[in-house]
């Protein structure tokens, strides 16, 4: 996180940054967050970066760790109401909340 926006008063912008299938850190450990650049781009930008993630599963079926394209969470998957949306909104709001 950039030092300025830990700072109170800070207007940091949020950035989700969302893996690829196979690429949550439960995969690949922690190369999604330390070889995208998102972390430097934030340092000269005044962001948060937020890297949520999914892990593979049998139930549901998800064997390669993937971001619900296809239905696996229900069938409003591609919509605002859906379970991952919805968990990404609240971590946003999380992170935007006045310090």
């Amino acid at each position: 996180m950039p030092t300025v926006c830990t700072q109170a008063n800070a207007h940091c912008k949020v950035h989700v940054a969302i893996h690829g299938c196979g690429q949550s850190a439960q995969s690949v450990g922690d190369k999604f967050v330390t070889d995208t650049g998102y972390n430097e781009w934030a340092d000269t930008n005044q962001l948060l970066i937020l890297y949520p993630q999914v892990n593979k599963s049998v139930i549901p079926y998800n064997p390669s760790g993937c971001w619900d394209w296809w239905g696996y969470t229900g069938a409003d998957y591609a919509t605002k109401s859906s379970v991952q949306m919805k968990a990404i909104l609240g971590m946003v709001k999380r992170l935007t909340q006045t310090r």
